[in-house]
């Protein structure tokens, strides 16, 4: 029988809470450090809650993947309602989404190299390849939503476009280890410029 009331919510804080330390540990050490007793200590949890939850490292790693995939589609969702009656401006658009690559890479630094480390480690599997559908599906759908008021011929071409673009930028500020980031807003706007007007 599923579980609910308090006991269901204590359960899930314990499952969050694996899942936030689990993070934590594939952004300073990577993911051969995630063991169940090693997620357990980080999270300060029994050991006996991180095999209750996830019977195995790759199920751990799937659910810190979700969880990165679900905060940046949130994230973006939440810019999107915040906007939602202004109509679309691009050059608004650049500095929100400026404003979230620059909290991505300081921040959020921690979060951001986790999601690459667990995309690397989890590529091609089954469970990666799920939560890689719902993740762009979801920002597909943000997107598309934001883009009806644009100028845009071919929106979902446009969407997938950004999302690499954004991308891109993170991910190379992250392997290179710049801690001076500004230029990014200016290569948020050009590039919304020159995709949009």
């Amino acid at each position: 029988m599923p579980e609910t009331g308090t006991r269901a919510e204590s359960s899930r804080r314990i499952r969050d809470a694996i899942v936030a330390a689990t993070v934590r540990i594939v952004a300073r050490e990577g993911v051969a450090a995630v063991t169940h007793r090693r997620v357990a200590a980080e999270a300060d949890v029994a050991l006996s809650s991180t095999t209750w939850h996830f019977a195995t490292n790759a199920a751990i790693l799937e659910a810190a993947l979700h969880w990165c995939a679900r905060g940046e589609v949130g994230r973006i969702t939440a810019i999107a309602d915040r906007l939602d009656d202004t109509g679309f401006d691009p050059a608004v658009w650049a500095d929100e989404l400026g404003d979230w690559l620059i909290e991505q890479l300081t921040a959020d630094r921690e979060v951001a190299v986790a999601l690459y480390r667990l995309q690397v480690e989890l590529l091609g599997t089954p469970g990666a390849l799920a939560v890689h559908r719902e993740w762009g599906e979801g920002l597909r759908a943000v997107g598309e939503r934001v883009l009806e008021r644009a100028p845009s011929p071919a929106p979902d071409v446009d969407v997938r476009l950004i999302v690499a673009a954004l991308d891109g930028l993170r991910m190379g500020v992250l392997n290179t280890g710049e801690e001076d980031v500004e230029w990014v807003r200016l290569a948020v706007r050009r590039q919304l410029q020159a995709l949009l007007g």
